[in-house]
């Protein structure tokens, strides 16, 4: 992550508070060891590719995992570039539906997550913007299921339940820059531990290097 020295770097991702992406970003600034930093949210990804595009030291994180991952790499190809990823998981993923439905016909889903159920279950397909948005819909009974997060059927008990437990998804996340870091040599964390049948990543990369 590339930032004049002294300047704020600010990151974009998806909002509202409380998303998968919001946790992700604060995780990964704190493995790069970025202290002085600003999160910004949105419901727009093309509203925060443009503020990259237009403001330095300002960077998009995207699941990999979402739709629209394609073009946005393609809107601004000669402008703002894939510069890292990294592998983090969601948080805990759940189905839930309302106690006082019976037999739900409604669902709230972003449609990034549609592989995670059979959506042939339901009558009406709802697509949100975001999981912590689900949430608040199904609460409203808005529709009659959602998938969301666990807090929300923790915090909620009395009116949610628990259909399926999906659990914490490992996935990859994409960073967008204005600062194109390709130089013609592939860039990735060395793990040839995975294609050795090594349980020992240090012990793996050092063979690689004496190599």
């Amino acid at each position: 992550m590339v930032a004049s020295q002294g300047d704020k770097v600010t990151v974009i991702t998806l909002g509202p508070s409380g998303t998968c992406h919001e946790r992700a970003v604060t995780e990964y600034l704190r493995f790069q060891g970025v202290e002085d930093y600003e999160i910004e949210l949105t419901t727009d990804f093309f509203a925060g590719l443009e503020m990259v595009r237009e403001r330095p030291n300002t960077f998009l994180v995207q699941c990999s995992a979402h739709p629209k991952v394609h073009e946005v790499t393609e809107k601004y190809w000669g402008e703002v570039f894939v510069v890292d990823t990294f592998i983090y998981p969601t948080k805990h993923l759940v189905l839930l539906s309302r106690r006082d439905v019976e037999r739900p016909r409604s669902i709230g889903i972003v449609p990034a997550t549609k592989g995670y159920v059979d959506l042939s279950q339901w009558e009406e397909i709802i697509d949100v913007v975001s999981k912590p948005v689900v949430g608040e819909g199904l609460l409203r009974g808005d529709y009659d299921s959602g998938l969301t997060h666990m807090e929300h059927v923790e915090e909620h008990a009395d009116e949610l339940r628990l259909d399926l437990d999906i659990g914490e998804i490992d996935t990859t996340w994409v960073v967008y820059g204005r600062e194109k870091r390709f130089k013609g040599d592939l860039i990735g964390i060395p793990s040839a531990h995975l294609f050795r049948g090594s349980d020992d990543p240090a012990r793996a990369v050092t063979a690689v290097a004496r190599a």
